[in-house]
């Protein structure tokens, strides 16, 4: 998965901010200013694992459907190609 991805991170027809979503994730984490003040102990933790797993997730599903675009063909920047079905 490693591979794939620094191919979508390197691809000029992924949008920025779905590159940059992990990012931002981790610097919400790291932040002082949350939407739930880490002060009240549990529920302080639970929004920043929130923000973290869906951003974790979001990735992870990004690099997996993304799909890497042969020049000359038409794909909408920003957008992940669609999988090709491979007709037999």
């Amino acid at each position: 998965m490693g591979s794939r991805f620094f191919r979508y991170v390197r691809d000029p027809h992924v949008a920025l901010w779905r590159k940059l979503a992990g990012v931002l994730a981790v610097v919400y984490f790291l932040s002082p200013v949350d939407a739930i003040p880490d002060v009240l102990p549990l529920l302080g933790w639970l929004d920043d694992l929130g923000v973290l797993s869906a951003a974790a997730f979001f990735m992870v599903r990004e690099v997996q459907r993304h799909q890497v675009v042969i020049p000359g063909e038409d794909a909408r920047p920003g957008v992940a190609a669609p999988a090709r079905k491979t007709v037999v």
